[in-house]
């Protein structure tokens, strides 16, 4: 695929123009849009639903249940059968402002959905899927997990399906090659596991069960059986699908599901359990008028002759955007829901499982009134109970800045507002962050309600905090210095989404100036422990996710100096600049960007890390003393090839990805 770098000046003008156009755009480029539509293959004539007109804080949370594991068929294993599966009949909750049923214009029964789900163990939801809870196995009584995951997305009918719920973009590495449309592999984000059994996005396999194998690792059939070994401290995973190409498609369909993994020691603390322990996933979503769901694309134009390329079929060949943002926020499953709540303490796990918004994420009383003091504390993140608890969430400026992939665990002490009082979650993130529009404080800064209305269930004895002392790793064996880059892909040039004329090129993102397919760079040897520096030039913050580690996030800050990879050479620089933002202030400075300083809630171990983003010089040109940088270290402890890469899926698809392979000695 041929491609050229991009100048900023020239890579700002064209996201300028991308913007301008999003903000005229339903879904696709910013958070605070709420009409007319991006050309979409699946669209035809239907019409955007508008998230205005909708009811907020009416539909009850579901509580996403937990599967009961099978005891007995693999000798000292826990063991789960989990089938993709598609669901036609779908309940997101949508309904007019007053409360009336939403009707479909086509047939005037009550909106619904098509999306896909997993079901586990003959337990299913139709979307998104059941919580597997797994003992770990640094304890005695911890046990492994067996899973075989079944390719079963069948249509009402019972047939195989054959086209994706969703459009598949022909021109992207893992789709140009003919590769049928329903593929799926799955992946234990954050499981500490085997190489064969991590779901490397070229292992998919298909839903014919007499498929052959695909020639790059996956399976022949429809199902592949992994083992977790679950040898890692308690936390919340999560497990969604990792296609090449398409997984920000299935995962927007409904590919994703909860991994809790829970050990002694957090046993013996007293947290909130049972029904006062809920996992929250939130996402974004965009809707057509009928209650289908909604995700954009824009026509590709010949690069020589700027016209619409036009397909086999006559039609015109659609592409991806470089990023994706709904217009409506739904948190397990439904849209702006509510939850009544005792008045006592709760345990949330929340996940960030949208494709490419932040969410800067606070509680609010009514009219803005100041939260008591100690009512949220957040004790955890992806690697589990943090070393010390982070006091977050309170106020809007100080907010849990929750990117892609990433989780907090919560205490939220309903005890501390009288009864009756009714508690916002709130968003302010910026999207795409930190450089784009602010949200739409009517639609996509709202997330849900909690409503302190049921009556206390005997008396509150549970921990009110927690935390776990953490060993840091020893020192680096190795220094490991990579970058995060966007390129401009002269494969695809796109109109602008408001449809004005304007061209733009394909976004293109690569690590190390590297596409996804070219020989394997990072190699750590085994049991050693390596730093890596992730340079950010872009004016993006990127979820950086490294499979296999759990790493600890050293330190962030800007450079000196710097020359990105290139020619296989790696990058350069002069000077790290820790703990100092693009405009030279530190922590001191009350005016500090705190995306420059690694917070209380990035302590401990984590799987996935904010990377900020670099600075630009007042005339828009390369500054090579303002990028963004994180120091990270992890210990490489098993053999294989893992992969590395940004977890805004719509970049990740776009080749922000890169195997790393753990070599003997």
């Amino acid at each position: 695929m041929a491609m050229g770098k991009w100048t900023y000046r020239v890579y700002l003008y064209y996201r300028s123009i991308l913007l301008a156009g999003c903000a005229l755009a339903m879904w696709g480029c910013n958070g605070d849009t709420t009409n007319i539509s991006t050309l979409s293959a699946s669209s035809g004539s239907k019409s955007p639903l508008n998230p205005l007109m909708l009811q907020q804080f009416a539909t009850p949370l579901p509580i996403i249940p937990a599967a009961t594991a099978d005891t007995t068929s693999v000798a000292g294993s826990d063991f789960y059968v989990v089938k993709a599966q598609q669901s036609a009949d779908y309940d997101f909750g949508l309904r007019n402002s007053d409360g009336s049923e939403l009707k479909n214009p086509y047939t005037g029964k009550p909106v619904r959905s098509t999306v896909w789900g997993y079901s586990v163990n003959g337990l299913s939801a139709g979307y998104l899927g059941p919580t597997i809870e797994a003992r770990s196995t640094l304890d005695t009584s911890g046990r492994k997990v067996v899973v075989k995951y079944i390719n079963d997305l069948r249509d009402a009918a019972g047939n195989l399906l054959t086209k994706h719920l969703l459009y598949v973009d022909p021109t992207l590495d893992g789709t140009n090659n003919g590769e049928p449309e329903i593929r799926i592999v799955p992946h234990l984000h954050g499981g500490h596991t085997q190489s064969g059994f991590d779901g490397n996005p070229l292992y998919w396999f298909t839903n014919n069960p007499n498929a052959p194998a695909n020639g790059m690792g996956g399976p022949a059939g429809n199902t592949v059986t992994y083992t977790y070994d679950n040898d890692q401290l308690g936390t919340t995973l999560w497990y969604h699908d990792h296609a090449m190409g398409i997984t920000r498609l299935n995962v927007y369909a409904g590919l994703a599901a909860f991994y809790i993994l829970r050990d002694n020691y957090e046993d013996s603390l007293n947290l909130p359990k049972g029904n006062y322990e809920i996992p929250l996933v939130i996402q974004d979503k965009s809707f057509y008028e009928d209650g289908s769901i909604a995700y954009p694309t824009t026509p590709l134009l010949d690069p020589y002759t700027h016209l619409p390329i036009i397909g086999a079929n006559g039609k015109p060949v659609l592409s991806s955007l470089p990023e994706f943002f709904g217009n409506t926020i739904t948190v397990n499953g439904k849209v702006w829901p509510k939850l009544e709540v005792e008045p006592r303490r709760y345990r949330f796990r929340l996940l960030n499982g949208s494709d490419s918004r932040f969410y800067n994420l606070w509680i609010e009383l009514p009219g803005g009134s100041p939260l008591p003091a100690g009512m949220i504390t957040q004790i955890g993140n992806e690697g589990g109970l943090l070393p010390k608890p982070a006091t977050v969430g309170d106020t809007e400026d100080n907010g849990i800045l929750l990117a892609l992939a990433e989780r907090a665990d919560l205490i939220i002490d309903f005890s501390k507002v009288p009864p009756g009082t009714k508690i916002t979650m709130r968003n302010n993130a910026n999207g795409p962050y930190p450089g784009g529009n602010p949200p739409d404080p009517k639609t996509t800064g709202k997330i849900m309600q909690f409503t302190v209305t049921k009556p206390l269930s005997g008396t509150d004895t549970s921990a009110a905090t927690a935390s776990r002392p953490h060993t840091p790793l020893a020192a680096a064996d190795n220094v490991r210095i990579v970058d995060l880059q966007e390129l401009r892909d002269i494969f695809g040039i796109n109109y602008d989404p408001a449809g004005e004329g304007t061209l733009f090129y394909r976004h293109l993102l690569l690590l190390n100036g590297n596409l996804f397919s070219d020989p394997i760079t990072e190699k750590p040897v085994l049991n050693t422990v390596e730093d890596w520096i992730i340079v950010n030039g872009t004016v993006d913050m990127h979820p950086m996710h490294l499979h296999l580690v759990g790493f600890e996030v050293v330190e962030k800050g800007t450079l000196t100096g710097y020359i990105p990879a290139a020619l296989g050479l790696p990058p350069r620089y002069a000077a790290l600049n820790k703990d100092t933002d693009p405009a030279g202030r530190t922590p001191l400075d009350p005016e500090f960007d705190r995306n420059y300083t690694v917070t209380g809630n990035e302590t401990g171990l984590k799987d996935t890390v904010k990377v900020p983003p670099g600075g630009l010089d007042p005339n828009g040109d390369p500054d090579p003393n303002n990028r963004g940088y994180v120091r990270i270290r992890a210990k490489f402890d098993r053999l294989g090839i893992y992969m590395w890469h940004c977890h805004i899926l719509s970049h990740e698809d776009n080749d922000m990805m890169r195997p790393f392979e753990v070599v003997a000695p």
